[in-house]
């Protein structure tokens, strides 16, 4: 209970400032766990993802992965589901996974330039509170010449509580927005690798599929 009350007297000395910086410290905490979660649930080992890609593609059609790949969570299965999807219906696998990653990396960077900006706002919001501060104690002059010193001093230690704080903000954006970053490299480099996979492999298996359908055909006529 002492720190909450030491806290709290802190922060009502910081002054207005220090309500900015709260709901700026807010902002930050709720993008840091919301896009932690996210990417937990759409992070794939592409290893393990190409292995079992091959195992079921030999055993299913291209509609068969697309309809299932498409209820799977994970930026991998949705970058496959749409370029089985693509093959099966015989539009261009490339240009087709190409739009879809583009989407993909669109979703995962949701939040991240408010992170960003937050890592910039936040030290200028409590440089300005140290200033406003500053200001407000200098003012001491112009009321009273006896233990004007000591009441400056006093203030501007009690100004400097908002650039402080700032800078505590900043530095928990700073380390969100850079893991995020180097999650987000990762998960892209996973994509742009599986799109090349599957536009190679994908028009070659609706090919497949093609001739042995029209191979079937030909026999059903022929009896």
């Amino acid at each position: 209970m002492e720190f909450f009350g030491t806290a709290l007297h802190w922060f009502s000395r910081g002054g207005f400032v220090m309500y900015l910086l709260l709901l700026a410290s807010l902002g930050t905490v709720t993008i840091i766990i919301e896009r932690a979660r996210y990417y937990r649930r759409h992070r794939e080992n592409l290893q393990r993802f190409l292995q079992r890609w091959r195992q079921e593609a030999e055993v299913h059609s291209l509609s068969e992965l697309a309809q299932a790949y498409a209820q799977r969570e994970g930026s991998l299965s949705r970058l496959t589901a749409v370029g089985c999807r693509a093959a099966a219906s015989g539009r261009r696998v490339g240009r087709a996974i190409e739009a879809a990653a583009q989407l993909e990396a669109a979703r995962l960077r949701r939040g991240l330039p408010l992170l960003g900006c937050l890592v910039t706002l936040s030290p200028l919001l409590g440089l300005m509170g140290t200033v406003y501060g500053m200001i407000q104690s200098f003012r001491v002059f112009d009321v009273e010449a006896g233990g004007a010193p000591l009441a400056i001093t006093g203030g501007i230690g009690e100004a400097l509580v908002a650039t402080l704080s700032g800078l505590g903000v900043a530095v928990i954006a700073l380390l969100g927005h850079s893991w995020f970053g180097d999650r987000l490299d990762g998960i892209v480099t996973d994509m742009e690798q599986l799109g090349t996979l599957l536009a190679e492999e994908l028009p070659e298996r609706a090919a497949r599929a093609g001739s042995r359908g029209e191979r079937g055909l030909c026999k059903h006529e022929a009896a």
